[in-house]
């Protein structure tokens, strides 16, 4: 029998997939050891990349996301090792982080699962490394937020055990999913993971069915691994909420309580998070705006008077409809437009405030002109302009400060990166991205020794943080083939107060795979030539042409139901379009939706001919990435209306 199985069930996740196996290779020198990986039915390449590039793999293709518990339990029952370690493709270990958890799992034959400590791609912990058992009234405090308020707690702080040192090794209830070691006998005698759990909680129950079968779990922070995502990716989501909570629901009710009270106060909870998660939303998108303009219409009711008397002479020249009606309309085009034009140009924060209240400005003037009854002091709205514009700036900068402990203003510039291994890791880096050298810089690379006579090598690790501050770096890249992972993951947790964003690149690889942000699934930087259609400037011209093209669709709907679409088809593409799971026009064949681009409701075929070959529909989608333009996506759309009442299959 070998020491350890290890099982990775990865769906469309091909960036995140490489690295992680890229690193798991590098840890399991001196162990016998087999690596299993499960494909939930990836249309991004995951197959052919698992195929090439680590052939020592078992790899189970599936044929249809079967799910998580379903997928890990097909490789389970294969394996042959010791130990089985269950493990996301969005993690990275480091190169004795095995050794140390077999060798603990040696030294204590009454632990059935161990889970280790866990960062995010910023460096920062998490707090699901070691959680306790969700009994109904930790259930209880975890749905209503008493955890969060009262995280040291022993009485409401028990879902993540914060009581409990970060550092030191812990008994605990619940391991995560996400890295959970367990010991093949204990498996044997508690049951695979159950697969009931639709999503979230598998972990849960199995962790403690392993403590029914008269094993402990243990929490082990001697090795550290980074977990991209973390629980927290999505819980701003209502989605997540509900699948999240449930879970907890059904595991209660499995192994505590079927009670119809219990049930009632966890539904509260349920609709408590949810409306947070729609407040704290509509707060992150709207609150910056709304601030805006109930500081800029009360200093406009001043800045009105105040001209009145100094400069007309007239007190209360302005009739009411001036404050009342105007003055509001005149705001929402001067901060609507920095918003349009920070959004969907390549104009960011200061300024697109610059841009947006100068276009406003020209936009109000100029409409004006033509209505006699409400055409005022282009005085007045030229200083109601600079006003708005000291509002929306001195609250953009105390914002960056407040979040970002940053008040700078932050002119456009290009990203700068700085290349943390060796000097091939550093050519490597620069070839791959010559195509990009109008959105980033690389200013050098850091090694771990001073090399006389390499070129552009910055310094050691010892001086990152004033290499970070004397350039203003905004990202360390990460050469895996000159900084081994252990090393990597130490500095991400040493310099995580620069706030500097992460990313790694594997040597051979055409990914940089980054995520410096707790809420977000994680990045990638295509390293290859990018289509026009990626470039950020076209994506957000797209999503622009989307949304107004939603909003239009809403008028055009009985022309879809004549031309014989389907009215609820057409609702559900809406929908979609407008929840950015789709996009209206797009590829027959989507080979990038790993990068970001949305399955479409008419594609490239729907534009061909009947009697058009695979090849011309291919020949369609090469044209149209390459040669993307909004007026042709207008064009695309009005010209099928009738196809955005069918769904495709």
């Amino acid at each position: 029998m070998i020491d350890l199985s290890i099982v990775i069930v990865n769906y469309n996740v091909e960036h995140f997939l490489e690295l992680c196996l890229h690193s798991v290779y590098n840890a399991l020198d001196g162990i016998s050891a087999e690596v299993w990986v499960v494909d939930n039915h990836s249309s991004d390449g995951s197959v052919e990349m698992v195929k090439t590039k680590f052939p020592q793999a078992f790899l189970i293709a599936n044929q249809q996301n079967t799910g998580f518990s379903v997928a890990n339990n097909q490789a389970i029952r294969k394996s042959s090792g010791r130990y089985v370690l269950l493990l996301n493709p969005d993690t990275v270990v480091p190169e004795h982080g095995l050794k140390d958890t077999i060798r603990f799992m040696d030294a204590h034959p009454e632990a059935g699962g161990l889970g280790i400590r866990m960062i995010d791609g910023a460096g920062q912990f998490l707090p699901e490394s070691k959680r306790g058992l969700p009994t109904p009234w930790v259930s209880f405090c975890k749905a209503f937020g008493l955890g969060s308020l009262l995280p040291a707690s022993r009485m409401f702080g028990q879902y993540y055990l914060n009581y409990l040192a970060e550092d030191q090794v812990h008994e605990v209830d619940i391991l995560s999913g996400a890295c959970m070691l367990m010991r093949k006998s204990a498996l044997e005698k508690s049951g695979l993971l159950d697969e009931q759990f639709f999503m979230y909680g598998e972990d849960v129950d199995l962790s403690y069915r392993l403590q029914l079968a008269g094993y402990k779990n243990f929490y082990y922070p001697e090795s550290t691994i980074i977990h991209f995502k973390g629980e927290s990716t999505k819980r701003g989501s209502i989605s997540f909420v509900m699948h999240f909570y449930k879970a907890m629901l059904m595991f209660s009710r499995k192994h505590f309580s079927n009670s119809a009270l219990f049930s009632l106060f966890i539904y509260f909870g349920i609709a408590f998070r949810a409306f947070l998660a729609l407040f704290q939303r509509f707060i992150r998108f709207f609150g910056g705006f709304i601030s805006d303009f109930i500081l800029s219409y009360l200093g406009m009711i001043f800045i009105k008077d105040w001209w009145e008397i100094n400069f007309k002479g007239l007190p209360g020249m302005y009739p009411d409809y001036f404050i009342q009606m105007l003055v509001p309309v005149y705001l929402l085009v001067w901060l609507g437009g920095t918003r349009i034009i920070g959004r969907y140009s390549e104009r960011y924060g200061h300024t697109s405030i610059i841009w947006g209240i100068a276009v406003g400005t020209l936009v109000i003037s100029g409409i004006t002109n033509f209505f006699d009854d409400y055409r005022f002091s282009k005085g007045l709205i030229l200083i109601g302009a600079v006003w708005t514009y000291l509002v929306a700036t001195i609250r953009y900068v105390m914002g960056r400060w407040i979040f970002q402990r940053s008040a700078s203003l932050q002119l456009p510039r290009r990203k700068r990166i700085m290349v943390i291994g060796s000097q091939n890791d550093f050519n490597a880096a620069t070839t791959l991205f010559q195509h990009a050298e109008d959105q980033m810089v690389f200013a050098g690379w850091v090694g771990s020794t001073l090399l006389p006579g390499k070129t552009q090598q910055l310094g050691l690790y010892p001086d990152i943080p004033k290499l970070i501050r004397t350039l203003a770096i905004d990202e360390l890249m990460f050469g895996l083939g000159g900084v081994v992972h252990a090393e990597a993951i130490r500095l991400m947790e040493t310099y995580r107060q620069f706030q500097v964003r992460y990313s790694f690149l594997v040597p051979g690889s055409r990914f940089v795979v980054s995520s410096s942000e707790k809420h977000n699934r994680g990045t990638v930087l295509q390293t290859e030539s990018i289509p026009k259609i990626l470039l950020p400037y076209n994506r957000r011209q797209k999503r622009m042409v989307d949304l107004v093209g939603c909003a239009m669709m809403l008028f055009l709907w009985p022309f879809v139901v004549i031309k014989g679409g389907s009215f609820p088809d057409f609702m559900h593409n809406l929908i979609d379009v407008v929840k950015g799971r789709k996009t209206w026009i797009g590829l027959a064949n989507n080979y990038l939706h790993s990068y970001g681009l949305k399955d479409a409701v008419i594609r490239m075929g729907d534009l061909a001919s009947r009697d058009a070959g695979k090849e011309v529909v291919e020949a369609l989608d090469r044209m149209y990435v390459e040669e993307f333009h909004p007026i042709q996506e207008w064009w695309n759309l009005i010209k099928n209306l009738p196809v955005t009442g069918k769904r495709q299959p």
